[in-house]
């Protein structure tokens, strides 16, 4: 969806060819401010994200029954004159009282346009988050206690599908697929150093990543996650590579069975359309308000600069020790076995010293807000950091459809 649909309601008090010049000049301009396809319609319609227009006072009930018409939430547009502000106002609250939700995006173009865009990203976002094909590759690592998800839920409250796959349905899939030398040769002048891991293990990785693409290619997946330790554990080489270049392929796909992070994961994609980093909390600093993350698999576009290392806890394989560059971030993580939790934090990347008693991609992120709660409430271990802030978006999409 990429369109946006607006109704517009005038009063039949007001100058008819002054309130037709004011619709064109607002429409026109958050038009052009926003850059998206916006046209005025006359009712509302699943092809297009519908926002009402309150062009003057005096149309509350006009406007209520169009909002009987379309899903929550209800989007009113206002601007500062002819009363378009007082009868936005009323309306929303008539819609809280009866139990809806809305908002009214007002001020300049630019704002209503950036309310717009934010709009079509949750829309679209919740589209593809519900009724998406979750990959599920054996099941969570034994060590994550805490990270699981009320399947049935999931299942009934938002059609989503886990798809189940036993691990030596990948590990079958791996034997058979080739590694092709361009793969082989990009990975690895593309690197800064090549330091523990050998040509075999690299050749291998890539041959991970192969395998566990056409399972993903075959069961239609929109994300997954694999139960990576049984592959360090049969084949000597990890899926950091493999789960690395899936990611910055635009599909999100986590480490050791955990699910809440991989959702976590699936949504920093869908709201941000970047790729992002599942991260182990590695070290927390409550008084400076710094945390320490680090994990063995980096999606390549987010670091520049990359070694290739070994995977860091086995010693084996390949494993990625990438380097983020400093700028605003977002991290954050979705818990509770029905995803009815969430932890985020908007800051930024700081510089890291890289310590070999963690794994290989190593960041520091200075965040704005107390972290105690990591230590007194933790959500699980794994986090997730996506670039640029997104806090907003990502808790006006856990109010409006997680119900956080």
């Amino acid at each position: 969806m990429n369109k946006v649909g607006v109704i517009v309601r005038a009063s039949a008090m007001h100058d008819k060819e002054k309130v037709r010049a004011l619709r064109d000049r607002l429409l026109c301009d958050v038009r052009a401010a926003s850059g998206l396809v916006i046209e005025e319609t006359s009712q509302p319609s699943s092809e297009h994200l519908t926002a009402i227009l309150v062009l003057t006072g005096g149309v509350e009930r006009e406007v209520l029954k169009i909002v009987a018409q379309i899903p929550s939430p209800t989007l009113l547009i206002a601007h500062p004159g002819h009363n378009s502000l007082p009868a936005a106002l009323e309306v929303l609250a008539r819609i809280r009282q009866d139990g809806g939700e809305g908002r009214i995006l007002y001020g300049m173009p630019e704002a209503i346009g950036e309310g717009l865009r934010q709009e079509l990203r949750l829309a679209n976002a919740w589209n593809n988050f519900r009724f998406s094909r979750i990959g599920v590759i054996g099941e969570p690592s034994d060590w994550l206690v805490a990270s699981d998800v009320d399947r049935a839920f999931l299942k009934g409250r938002m059609s989503i599908e886990l798809v189940h796959v036993a691990v030596d349905d990948l590990l079958g899939r791996i034997e058979k697929a080739q590694a092709p030398r361009k793969d082989v040769n990009a990975f690895v002048k593309g690197a800064s150093a090549v330091l523990e891991a050998t040509g075999d293990d690299v050749r291998g990785a890539v041959q991970i990543y192969y395998g566990l693409r056409s399972l993903v290619d075959e069961h239609r997946l929109s994300a997954c996650t694999v139960r990576c330790f049984d592959i360090v554990k049969k084949l000597k080489n990890s899926g950091c590579y493999a789960l690395s270049r899936l990611n910055d392929e635009g599909v999100p796909a986590g480490c050791e069975g955990d699910l809440q992070s991989l959702f976590s994961l699936f949504l920093a994609h869908l709201l941000s359309g970047q790729t992002s980093f599942m991260a182990n909390i590695a070290d927390v600093d409550a008084p400076g308000r710094s945390i320490g993350v680090a994990h063995c698999m980096c999606p390549l576009s987010m670091a520049p600069s990359y070694t290739v290392r070994s995977h860091f806890e086995s010693g084996l394989g390949v494993g990625i020790a990438g380097t983020i560059p400093a700028g605003p971030c977002t991290l954050f993580r979705l818990g509770g076995e029905r995803l009815g939790e969430l932890f985020v934090r908007e800051g930024k990347i700081a510089d890291s010293s890289v310590r070999e008693d963690l794994c290989r991609t190593q960041v520091r992120v200075e965040v704005d807000d107390p972290v105690d709660d990591l230590l007194t409430a933790p959500l699980g271990n794994h986090h997730i950091l996506v670039a640029g802030h997104h806090r907003e978006i990502i808790e006006r999409f856990c109010t409006r459809y997680l119900s956080i």
